[in-house]
């Protein structure tokens, strides 16, 4: 009996859907962030679309550059690298709907978005952060924009002022939306 509700309780954790628009980050309690002022793009998994992928770049180093950093060719103090993997996931709440009326099967795009900041000789991780996001091909900016703005939100330079605020253009900071934990 203790095997059975073992079971049916790893069966029930370990097929919890990922949480979509929760943000996990870590960042290397070692680093001292005050001292990183340039990047460089470094490799990934850029997204297959080139839309995407151009979208992408953009808000990121529209983050980047809020944050205070400057974009240089070589010799930059950190390096930056995105990570992009996208899914189909049946539509559930729809799929009964279009079996009855014989159309075709429901379907939403995920994306599992990472950003990771390096140190450039090393390469170790200073800092990274992960989310998942459901995308509608027709708000695709909009998406890429709320995924860098909550992904940048918890870069770990990113102070907070004494009401709550960030230094980043007084955006909220959400730490509902979030998860750090220092390596």
């Amino acid at each position: 009996m203790k095997v059975l509700i073992l079971a049916l309780a790893g069966l029930f954790v370990f097929t919890q859907p990922d949480a979509i628009g929760k943000v996990e980050s870590t960042f290397d309690k070692k680093a001292n962030f005050t001292e990183l002022h340039t990047y460089m793009w470094s490799g990934g998994a850029r997204a297959y679309n080139e839309e995407a992928h151009r979208l992408l770049i953009a808000a990121f180093e529209k983050e980047m550059t809020a944050l205070g950093f400057k974009q240089v060719p070589s010799g930059a103090d950190v390096t930056l690298s995105y990570y992009n993997i996208t899914s189909t996931d049946v539509d559930l709440k729809k799929l009964d709907e279009a079996t009855k009326a014989g159309g075709a099967t429901p379907t939403k795009m995920r994306a599992r978005m990472m950003v990771v900041m390096r140190a450039p000789k090393s390469r170790a991780e200073l800092w990274t952060a992960i989310t998942r996001e459901y995308v509608e091909p027709d708000q695709l900016a909009a998406t890429v924009q709320r995924v860098a703005e909550r992904l940048f939100a918890t870069y770990p330079g990113n102070a907070l002022d004494g009401g709550g605020v960030s230094r980043k253009e007084g955006a909220l900071n959400a730490p509902s939306l979030r998860a750090t934990k220092a390596i």
